[in-house]
């Protein structure tokens, strides 16, 4: 009796322990964005203190920061942020557990001067390609098409892969860039320039650039939802080991409060349950 007593007893004070402590994530800027404007509702809501670190991840390692913050961590504690999708022996290699959270469109960008209004999926993949090298088949200026690319993360399975299927597709003669900031920077530099930037950075980098539709839609939460838009990738929660209660919490929050939906719908995400 005392034994079991002794137990209970423990657990409660584990329990409340890491209550305490909370939980705490790192990783992909797009997830960080989202959780960053929920986090004190989430907190509000289920008494579950929440950390981000570090205060702003950028810079086009967030999915390698994501995993390894989870893999080196407790799955009751802590948890990875990541936008692309994990190979298998990546999964395997860290321990980890995969818990998809929202899917996020892939915007293509083109400099704020550019006339054009829209293009096809298959004028994308062939600009991106070399195929269609001016800007005058596509209804624009008689002028050169400068295509930016940062191919991040080609040990996963990133978003650019929605473009083209690896990078010995794409352009030889091309602008490779190595973040959102410099992706966008260099889109509005060049009237001619076509490039693809996440929906939550187009958000920070306003001036100079805008976003074309693609087959007609624009990447919004509402079209990306209804299957109408072609360019996306899953965002994702990951943990070292199925997740404890107090991150699996946080988890089902983000795939099911009207507080997040709210969110994602501002940001161009779409919930995943």
């Amino acid at each position: 009796m005392r034994f079991r007593l002794f137990i209970i007893l423990s657990l409660f004070f584990l329990s409340g322990r890491a209550l305490a402590q909370g939980i705490e994530g790192y990783g992909d800027h797009s997830l960080w964005v989202l959780v960053n404007d929920i986090k004190r509702d989430f907190k509000r809501e289920t008494g579950i203190p929440l950390q981000l670190l570090p205060e702003l991840a950028v810079g086009g390692t967030g999915c390698a920061k994501g995993i390894l913050h989870a893999a080196s961590g407790t799955p009751d504690r802590h948890f990875g942020l990541v936008c692309c999708g994990l190979r298998e022996n990546t999964v395997k290699e860290y321990g980890l557990v995969v818990y998809p959270v929202a899917k996020e469109p892939l915007s293509i960008i083109v400099n704020a001067k550019n006339p054009v209004k829209g293009l096809t999926l298959k004028q994308v993949r062939d600009m991106f390609s070399g195929r269609l090298l001016n800007w005058k088949a596509a209804g624009g200026r008689d002028e050169p098409i400068v295509v930016v690319t940062r191919l991040h993360c080609k040990e996963h399975i990133p978003n650019w892969l929605m473009i083209l299927s690896s990078p010995a597709k794409f352009r030889a003669k091309r602008v490779d860039v190595a973040s959102e900031f410099a992706m966008a920077k260099t889109v509005a530099d060049f009237p001619q320039a076509v490039g693809h930037l996440e929906v939550t950075s187009v958000r920070e980098f306003p001036g100079g650039i805008k976003v074309i539709p693609v087959d007609g839609r624009l990447p919004t939460s509402e079209n990306l939802s209804k299957g109408l838009y072609p360019l996306s990738t899953t965002l994702s929660v990951v943990t070292k080991g199925e997740a404890g209660p107090l991150v699996m919490r946080f988890i089902e929050y983000l795939r099911k409060s009207p507080r997040v939906k709210r969110a994602m719908k501002k940001y161009g995400m779409h919930q995943v349950e």
